[in-house]
């Protein structure tokens, strides 16, 4: 991105949304064996919620003469039917990178659903097509922007955006009261279904 002016342009990003959005739609499904809880029993969850969706943690392979995304840093993925009940991970720790994060998981990190995931996606996208994060700073702390102040809707940012994808963005953003959209599946349709 650094090499192109600090974006991509849409089909290269849309490509890399797609796959970010199917290795979501894998981890957001899939059983976990072997989760520890506090009182030091073994149980099976279902579905991994990553919390740290963002440019920096897309990868992307040459193979066959295509780019292919690979997902890293699982670091603070949490398995999210058991959430709470590990003991690991406190609320109100301020955990994950603040320009990628919604307020939902501001407000409650310890209990975040796949749809912060969605979010941050979505922030991800906005990024790769404007070279703006969603939200302005204005010197403020991160934490504090993302509890105060509402994404910056992205066509004041790419004027090129066509409006209906423009609209698929800003709706995927919008975080206040909730998430629009909870499943990965269901915004990587309504990014197919009006790219």
């Amino acid at each position: 991105m650094q090499q192109r002016g600090g974006k991509l342009n849409i089909e290269e990003a849309f490509n890399i949304i797609y796959q970010v959005l199917d290795a979501l739609i894998y981890a957001h499904h899939a059983d976990i064996p072997n989760i520890k809880q506090a009182d030091g029993s073994i149980k099976q969850g279902q579905s991994l919620v990553h919390r740290d969706i963002k440019p920096a943690n897309i990868f992307l392979v040459k193979s066959q003469g295509k780019n292919i995304v690979k997902l890293a840093d699982y670091g603070l993925s949490k398995v999210f039917d058991l959430a709470g009940l590990s003991g690991r991970t406190m609320t109100g720790n301020k955990a994950g990178t603040p320009l990628f994060m919604c307020r939902q998981q501001v407000l409650n990190f310890k209990y975040v659903q796949p749809e912060v995931d969605i979010w941050a996606t979505a922030a991800t996208l906005y990024y790769m097509l404007t070279g703006y994060f969603p939200r302005d700073l204005n010197n403020k702390d991160p934490f504090l922007a993302i509890l105060q102040d509402s994404p910056v809707s992205i066509r004041q940012r790419n004027v090129n955006i066509p409006d209906v994808l423009a609209n698929i963005i800003d709706l995927a953003l919008q975080d206040n009261p909730e998430l629009h959209f909870k499943e990965a599946e269901t915004f990587k349709q309504a990014l197919i279904n009006n790219l």
